[in-house]
């Protein structure tokens, strides 16, 4: 695209998919706070069930991730953020068909397989339809635009639930239904005004064929990785433990319900983060936001006191609103643009794999410690950043030493010389 014709249709096409994600994460939210309780006084699963439940969406996104991130470079973004989408929906309407927690497990590995093929797909088609100029802003309205239904959702939760009856498996299951809803909504905006403009889909006569995916694991992209993995295992932990540590420390339902929306609210200002992460440095605001967020999950687990839990909540909301743009921006510039589906689609296998182990190990390390396995996570977090803060930083002055904005040749060029040479050659089983 273009002059500022193009320009525009960019814009609308970002604008478009915000709108989506609003839609989907606004269900996706409404969901997550009331789950585990509905699991625990409805559905009378054990915390231990709770954790494989909750473990079983991890499995189908971290199993999928990958595959179809590199789907999505051979067949555009497209089909595959559509077809995740209409699952996501589909899986959700089945939570009101049983009462039974066994199913659950096969609902949540559902869901999570829709959201393997909607994720890695619509952060690789944010790359596509921008340049890098501008790319931090285009994640950050992207980022509000999810975060922003991070706060709808609880909050249409509330009248939803008491539309439901206000107690009972009824309540609860008014609520899955409208995530279904909302999810089906979704899938049919992409499909009516989404123009694919995927530039990695086809490959040009003459033109390189794409590398196996185990040799886009380049020094950058592998200390990415490490952040992923280790940052994730709290969110897998916090799924599963937080409404029920903020219940045994006597908090109300309503109280819950608004953690999950505090810190969403300073996510909204994402993309104005994401305008100062195009014109500063990203490595700088990424590790930055992300070290607070480490800092503020330890608190989380040594701290009783719930109205400064409800500041803190905050203040790590502002973390990641400055941190993600300049991540997300920063990983495009060190992928090669020919396999962006396939970088985002591994960063997010190993993000979902993280969480898995997450919400498995939860269980028992609460029954040990109590809150305090939030701080334990939040600490091997902190370990991780400090050991990949220097690779980053080299990788990120060399980058701004050859321009702010790279060709896709130049790009290319730089991950192929930090691409490890294979010393068998097999291809992996996506390629």
């Amino acid at each position: 695209m273009g002059g500022s014709g193009g320009a525009g249709r960019r814009q609308l096409q970002l604008a478009i998919v915000c709108a989506a994600q609003f839609v989907v994460w606004s269900g996706f939210s409404a969901i997550l706070p009331y789950l585990p309780v509905f699991l625990r006084e409805q559905a009378h699963a054990s915390l231990w069930l709770i954790g494989v439940i909750a473990s079983a969406y991890f499995v189908g996104s971290f199993a999928f991730a990958a595959p179809l991130g590199t789907l999505s470079d051979r067949i555009g973004r497209k089909p595959v953020i559509v077809a995740g989408m209409w699952l996501y929906a589909v899986a959700s309407l089945l939570f009101v068909t049983t009462a039974e927690p066994a199913w659950f497990i096969c609902f949540r590995l559902l869901q999570g397989v829709g959201a393997a093929a909607m994720l890695p797909a619509g952060q690789a088609f944010i790359a596509d339809i921008t340049t890098d100029e501008a790319r931090s802003r285009a994640y950050g309205w992207f980022a509000t635009a999810q975060f922003g239904g991070m706060i709808v959702g609880p909050a249409l939760a509330i009248p939803l639930y008491a539309l439901g009856g206000g107690h009972g498996t009824w309540a609860f299951y008014t609520i899955f239904l409208c995530g279904s809803l909302l999810a089906a909504i979704s899938a049919v905006m992409i499909m009516v005004a989404v123009h694919d403009v995927s530039r990695s889909g086809r490959r040009k006569p003459g033109e390189a064929k794409r590398p196996p995916l185990k040799t886009l694991v380049t020094r950058p992209v592998g200390a990415f990785l490490i952040i992923a993995l280790t940052g994730q295992l709290s969110v897998g932990a916090w799924e599963v433990l937080w409404s029920i540590w903020l219940r045994d420390l006597h908090a109300s339902m309503g109280f819950i319900g608004l953690t999950w929306i505090l810190p969403s609210v300073p996510l909204l200002f994402a993309f104005a983060f994401g305008t100062v992460a195009d014109r500063h440095s990203r490595w700088a605001l990424m590790y930055s936001g992300y070290a607070i967020s480490g800092v503020t999950t330890v608190y989380y687990g040594v701290s009783h006191d719930l109205k400064a839990i409800m500041v803190v909540l905050v203040l790590e909301g502002f973390a990641w609103a400055w941190a993600f743009p300049a991540k997300q921006a920063f990983l495009v510039q060190v992928s090669p643009p020919r396999s962006l589906g396939a970088i985002q689609g591994l960063e997010g296998g190993v993000t979902q794999l993280a969480a898995f182990v997450g919400t498995l190990c939860a269980p028992a390390l609460y029954a040990l410690m109590k809150g305090l396995v939030l701080s334990v996570f939040g600490l091997l977090y902190l370990v991780a950043l400090a050991v990949t803060a220097p690779t980053l930083l080299r990788e990120w002055r060399r980058l701004a030493s050859a321009g702010e904005s790279l060709s896709h040749e130049e790009a290319e060029r730089l991950a192929a010389e930090h691409r490890p040479a294979p010393v068998v050659a097999i291809n992996s089983p996506q390629e």
